[in-house]
């Protein structure tokens, strides 16, 4: 069996990036903690998915990975809080639109992984 993951990155409900690849947005200082953005903010978020193979085949996805940050537009700074950073944020900080774009692509993916996905996985995208 093999591990498979890619990424969704989204800018509020907009997708902007899928796939294994880094998102090249442009290069930004990592503000402290405590700091709070300033001025016009843009909301980012990622989606990591984890799934499953086997004999080359995705066999179905298990795991949604959240992180959010806000990048400030007066400082180029990036605000990301210690969640993020682990990508642990909670499945229901994603928006409806968010996780129906998630579904749609992972379905469009491998509709077979979808369908054996577990029903808690299959949940968390169903808002």
């Amino acid at each position: 069996m093999a591990w498979w993951n890619t990424q969704f990155i989204f800018r509020d409900d907009t997708l902007i990036a899928e796939g294994v690849n880094p998102v090249p947005l442009r290069e930004l200082d990592v503000a402290t903690d405590g700091e709070e953005p300033t001025g016009e903010v843009e909301h980012y978020t990622q989606v990591v998915v984890s799934g499953y193979a086997l004999y080359g085949q995705l066999r179905g996805y298990y795991a949604l990975g959240v992180a959010h940050w806000k990048v400030s537009q007066a400082t180029n700074r990036v605000f990301v809080s210690e969640a993020s950073q682990r990508r642990t944020e909670p499945v229901s900080s994603l928006t409806p639109t968010q996780c129906a774009i998630v579904k749609e692509c992972l379905i469009n993916i491998s509709p077979a992984a979808w369908e054996t996905s577990h029903e808690s996985f299959q949940r968390n995208l169903e808002r």
